[in-house]
């Protein structure tokens, strides 16, 4: 976040002819001292952060210079002699001009604005209402069709009203041939998530809360990846219990675990050398790694453990029925709590050359950079081991400067995912174990309230402290547990509105769940490629967000061709 020597080749603020940049800002400061003043800055966004030269701003002059307004800044200057200084923040707004005059008889004098700031949430609200006018046009389309086609009648809509209330046993399905056995709440689910990747992996309209986060902390884009892994547990739970329908052997259904994880590897790996220049340095890791290993896992122990019939809980547990969903699989809970604690174990106890135990930083400014050398602590120290130059290479953090590499799909944070997919295995076993909505949307909200609470007490309820912060990077135990507890919620709302009451079909995320993998492969692939992508001149939210929701509902309108033409590409 560094605004020193910005203004030295061309200075949008100085230049008439030259365009502000997407979250910049004009910042024109006054020393009126008769002496040149050092001025330092960081990111509010960096914890307990080293402060960056900006330079030096000479006596009785004017400097403008461009500054980032992604977070809110902190400045502070010191005059020669070290006798005079100021420490301020100050939240600038996007395009805005800025001024601040700084003397002897006024050192730390207010920040004033000389040009109002542009909305930069405009854009956003426009393309928010724009979506939903194509929605109610849309609506009101299907209306006037069924009016047309005579599916109105008095008879018909008493039968509507009959069958959003008939019985809570059902779970609707979807109405084509290849994809009439499937359920709509975990297509819809899916199709959320692999739309919403989609549309951060393009950048998101280069805002901040769809960008993933630059260390700690939780933002949308965070979700999209664990609530992938969510959705697919609940996937194996249903597919395994139609797989003992029809064969018996778990060998064979665990080898063909293994043979879906290797080709998701496969395709990992075919996807990483894309931006690869040779095999030295080809990306191992990667987002289809971490799927198919924390599947392959969670399958195998599922499908190992899985009990056919379970009707003979009801007898067994006695007064304790109402805990059947989870004692019944108290052997694949062990599993699941011993990766926890060995994972938990290695992070905090993993001796790491020059580094205290436990560290959890980026390194590079934070912490006052003490430790630059210790990125991710025992996890990016063990990536860096096991991968050396076949990871996640990039070493430029926009907040905390330069830091050691690490890959947030490594071998701890595969590790990590592991409960979030099982916890999905889990919300799985409510829907088919409990037949009541009311027992499936209860157990469901517990879920999501216990690992809630367990969350925010790990972090203290906030992004830097507490035992164990929230963490993306990491995949921390916060952070999974966090994103778990909005998987249930969410889950546990589109159950009720698309499955129960049907109020809702699913449409347009559910054509995106039938074929997920096709399009985050096909949209990895076309990536900045026209007509999904092309280049902009003169980037701006506006432009950037409407590219990123053309390339998004281009991809979602695939979706529905595949679903039109019965295409379900499954691995």
């Amino acid at each position: 976040m560094s605004i020193a020597n910005q203004h030295i080749v061309t200075n949008p603020c100085l230049d008439a002819n030259v365009s502000l940049g997407i979250d910049e800002a004009c910042f024109s400061i006054v020393n009126e001292y008769h002496t040149p003043i050092v001025l330092y800055s960081y990111p509010s966004e960096c914890y307990l952060c080293k402060s960056v030269l900006q330079g030096y701003l000479p006596e009785q002059k004017n400097t403008t210079l461009v500054i980032p307004t992604k977070y809110p800044l902190h400045i502070f200057y010191e005059d020669a002699q070290l006798s005079q200084f100021c420490h301020t923040t100050y939240n600038f707004k996007e395009h805005g001009s800025y001024g601040w005059n700084i003397s002897k008889e006024q050192p730390c004098s207010e920040i004033y604005t000389i040009h109002e700031p542009v909305n930069s949430y405009l854009p956003i609200f426009a393309a928010f209402m724009v979506y939903v006018l194509l929605m109610i046009l849309c609506a009101t389309f299907k209306i006037i069709i069924r009016v047309i086609k005579g599916k109105l009648s008095p008879d018909n809509v008493h039968d509507d009203l009959d069958r959003l209330q008939e019985a809570e046993t059902s779970n609707p399905i979807i109405g084509t041939n290849r994809s009439s056995t499937r359920i709509r709440s975990v297509d819809t689910f899916r199709g959320i998530a692999i739309l919403l990747m989609i549309f951060v992996n393009n950048h998101g309209g280069e805002y901040v809360f769809f960008n993933h986060s630059m260390w700690n902390g939780l933002t949308v884009a965070d979700l999209v990846l664990p609530w992938f892994a969510w959705i697919m547990g609940l996937s194996i739970t249903i597919s395994k219990r139609s797989e003992f329908r029809v064969s018996s052997s778990r060998k064979k259904i665990i080898l063909r675990c293994l043979q879906r994880a290797f080709i998701l590897v496969l395709l990992g790996l075919m996807l990483n050398s894309i931006h690869s220049k040779s095999l030295k340095d080809l990306r191992f890791p990667g987002v289809l790694q971490l799927l198919a290993i924390s599947y392959f896992i969670c399958a195998t122990i599922e499908t190992i453990f899985m009990k056919i019939h379970s009707q003979d809980d009801l007898l067994q547990f006695g007064r304790f029925t109402i805990l059947r969903d989870i004692l019944s699989n108290w052997a694949q809970w062990l599993i699941i709590l011993a990766i926890v604690a060995t994972h938990t174990l290695i992070t905090f106890l993993l001796p790491v050359p020059n580094c205290p135990r436990g560290y959890l930083g980026p390194g590079g400014y934070s912490h006052f950079g003490q430790f630059q050398n210790c990125t991710g602590g025992a996890v990016g120290y063990i990536d860096r081991l096991v991968f050396g130059s076949h990871m996640y290479s990039k070493t430029h953090n926009p907040v905390y400067g330069t830091i050691l590499p690490h890959d947030p799909e490594g071998i701890m944070n595969t590790m990590s995912i592991i409960l979030v997919v099982y916890l999905g295995v889990h919300a799985g076993k409510i829907l088919l174990l409990y037949y009541q909505c009311n027992a499936r949307v209860v157990r469901w909200l517990l879920w999501s309230g216990v690992t809630g609470i367990i969350a925010g007490v790990l972090c203290n309820f906030d992004k830097e402290s507490g035992v164990i912060p929230v963490s993306k990077k990491m995949m921390s135990l916060s952070f999974v547990l966090t994103v778990s507890c909005f998987a249930f919620l969410l889950y546990t709302i589109l159950h009720f509105f698309v499955d129960y009451k049907q109020y809702w079909s699913g449409a347009p995320f559910i054509y995106a769940g039938l074929n997920p993998i096709t399009l985050y492969i096909g949209h990895t692939i076309t990536m900045g490629l026209f007509p999904w992508a092309w280049k902009l001149m003169h980037p701006t939210h506006w432009s950037v967000l409407a590219m990123n929701l053309w390339t998004t509902t281009l991809w979602g309108i695939i979706a529905y061709w595949l679903y039109w033409k019965d295409i379900i590409i499954s691995i």
